[in-house]
C-alpha cells in the first residue's frame, strides 16, 4: 500500500482538511509508473481491462504537478479516439486537479506552467506537426494503431535538459496498448521481444525499451460480466484482449501457429540429414533455411542467414561456410525459385543459380505455385494427433518466428500473403516445404544371417505367408 500512496493524488478541502483520492494506482499500475523512472521507453501491455489509458493520463498529471514546467504530449491516433478516452475525460478532470482545460487547443494547463498538450497522428503528415517540438513525456495510447516509423519519429522528440525532469528520470516515453492492430508486429519487436532487425536498425538497444505486462485480473474493479464480453468476442479478437497474445494478427495468414508449441529446440538423433529452402535477394533481403530431416517425418528449422546487397559468390561461400559449422557434412539439396535460373542479357549471362552451383552448392528448382506453396506451409504447422507440430522452428531462426505470424492476407486475393510485408523468410520456408523432403532414414541392425534362430524363425513365418521371400 506504501508503494500506491507514493503514486497516488489525492485532493484536500479547504474547509474541514478532507483528504479525497483521486487516483490510487493498481499494483499493476505502480509497477509500470515505477518501470517509467528507469527505462526512458516504456510499454504497458496486454490484456484488457488493466487500466492502461488511465494510468498514461493520471500519471502524466500526476507529473505534472509535481514537476514545474513539465511538457507533455498525449497522443491517440485519430481525433475521434482521442476524443472518445481522453479528451471529455480532461474536461471532466481539470477541476479535480486544479487545471484548466482548452477544448480548442485541446491542452490542459497547470499553474506551475505545465502543460498537456493532446493530439492525434493518423498520417505521416500528421507526425510533423510534433517534430519541432521538445518533449518531456511523450505518451502513446493504443500504441499498435500507429505506423512505426511517424512513431518512432516522434518518440526521438523526447529530450530534455531541465534539472526537474532529470532528477525524475529524465525524458520518457510512455506507451500503453493491446494486441493486434496494425501495428502490432512493430511493437512486439521494439518492446517485447526486443529482437530488431539489426541491419536495419544498428543502432537499436534493447535496455531502453521495458515492459510490462497487463492482465485481467491486474484490476480488482473488473465486474464478471466485462470478461463474459470478452469471451464473446470473435476467436482473433478474443486471443488478443481476454489472453493478451501478441501474436494474433487481424488478417493472419498462418493462424496455426503457435509461438509456445512451434518455436522450440528439438534433440536431433546423429547422422539426421538437411536440406535448405531459399530466398534469394539483393535489393531486397534475401533468406536460406538449414531443414533438418527428422526420422519420424518431422521437420526442424535449425538455422537462418538472411543478406541482402551481397553476390552470389560471396552468398555460397556463407552457405557453406554455416553448412560446415553446423557439423553438417552434405546437403541433400538447396530447394530454391526457379527464376534465379533466369539468364540476364538475351541468354549470354550466368544465371544466380549457375553461378552458385559453380561455387559448390546442389541447387535444386522448387516449385513457386503459392497458392499450392502456402497449403503446405499450413499443412506442416497443423498439429498430429499427439499435439505434436510437425514443423519446429529452433531459438536461432529470430528472422523466421518474427515475421511468419506476422504474414497477413493480401486485400485482393485472401489466398495470397500481401507481399509488401517483410516476407523473404517465408518464402524460403515455402521453396523448402514444397520440395517434397523425405524422412531421414537411419541404419538398423542387419538382418539375421542363415543359421541363426531369426532366420530360422523369419523363413517360417514367410512359408506360412506363402510369400517364400527368403532363401536358404
Amino acid at each position: 500500500m506504501t508503494r500506491q500512496t507514493e503514486w497516488a493524488l489525492a485532493a484536500t478541502a479547504k474547509r474541514g482538511g478532507a483528504r479525497e483520492w483521486l487516483y490510487v494506482p493498481t499494483p499493476k499500475q505502480v509497477e509500470f509508473h515505477e518501470t517509467t523512472r528507469k527505462i526512458r521507453r516504456v510499454l504497458y501491455g496486454g490484456q484488457a481491462g488493466p487500466g492502461k489509458s488511465h494510468a498514461l493520463r493520471w500519471g502524466l498529471y500526476r507529473d505534472c504537478l509535481t514537476i514545474p514546467n513539465l511538457n507533455c504530449l498525449l497522443l491517440r491516433r485519430t481525433f475521434k479516439q482521442l476524443e472518445g478516452t481522453h479528451l471529455l475525460a480532461m474536461e471532466r478532470e481539470d477541476r479535480l486537479i486544479k487545471s484548466v482545460y482548452t477544448t480548442g487547443d485541446k491542452r490542459m494547463t497547470f499553474a506551475n506552467g505545465s502543460i498537456i498538450q493532446a493530439g492525434h497522428c493518423e498520417t505521416t503528415a500528421d507526425a510533423m506537426n510534433y517534430l519541432s517540438t521538445e518533449y518531456d513525456r511523450i505518451a502513446f495510447d493504443e500504441l499498435v494503431t500507429f505506423d512505426r516509423d511517424p512513431s518512432l519519429e516522434i518518440m526521438s522528440r523526447a529530450r530534455t535538459s531541465k534539472p526537474a525532469v532529470r532528477a525524475a528520470g529524465g525524458a520518457q516515453v510512455w506507451c500503453g496498448t493491446n494486441p493486434g492492430g496494425r501495428g502490432a508486429m512493430w511493437v512486439k519487436d521494439f518492446f517485447i521481444d526486443r529482437t530488431v532487425d539489426l541491419s536495419e536498425f544498428p543502432k537499436y538497444r534493447p535496455e531502453r525499451y521495458g515492459f510490462v505486462e497487463a492482465t485481467l485480473d491486474d484490476n480488482p474493479y473488473i465486474t464478471e460480466e466485462y470478461r463474459q464480453d470478452l469471451e464473446d468476442l470473435p476467436e482473433m479478437r478474443k486471443r488478443q484482449l481476454l489472453y493478451g497474445d501478441w501474436n494474433a494478427f487481424e488478417g493472419q495468414f498462418f493462424a496455426e501457429w503457435r509461438s509456445d508449441v512451434h518455436a522450440r529446440d528439438v534433440a536431433l538423433p546423429a547422422h539426421v540429414e538437411h536440406f535448405a529452402g531459399m530466398d534469394w535477394g539483393f535489393n531486397a533481403p534475401g533468406c536460406v533455411l538449414w531443414f533438418a530431416c527428422l526420422p519420424d517425418g518431422q521437420l526442424h528449422v535449425r538455422w537462418e542467414y538472411k543478406f541482402k546487397g551481397r553476390s552470389a559468390e560471396v552468398v555460397a561461400s556463407e552457405i557453406k561456410k554455416i553448412t560446415l559449422a553446423l557439423g553438417i557434412k552434405k546437403l541433400r539439396y538447396v530447394a530454391a525459385d526457379p527464376a534465379m535460373w533466369a539468364k540476364t542479357g538475351a541468354g549470354k549471362g550466368e544465371s544466380i543459380a549457375e553461378t552458385l552451383v559453380r561455387k559448390g552448392l546442389p541447387m535444386r528448382k522448387s516449385d513457386n505455385d503459392r497458392f499450392n506453396g502456402w497449403n503446405r506451409v499450413h499443412e506442416w504447422l497443423r498439429l498430429d494427433e499427439r499435439e505434436t507440430p510437425w514443423l519446429t522452428v529452433g531459438p536461432d531462426c529470430t528472422y523466421l518466428v518474427r515475421t511468419l505470424p506476422a504474414m497477413v492476407s493480401d486485400d485482393h486475393d485472401p489466398e495470397d500473403i500481401d507481399t509488401t510485408k517483410d516476407d523473404h523468410a517465408v518464402d524460403a520456408l515455402r521453396y523448402g516445404l514444397m520440395s517434397r523432403p523425405s524422412p531421414t532414414r537411419l541404419a538398423g541392425p542387419p538382418p539375421p544371417g542363415p543359421g541363426t534362430w531369426g532366420f530360422e524363425t523369419a523363413y517360417a513365418e514367410s512359408l506360412l505367408k506363402g510369400t517364400g521371400v527368403l532363401a536358404r
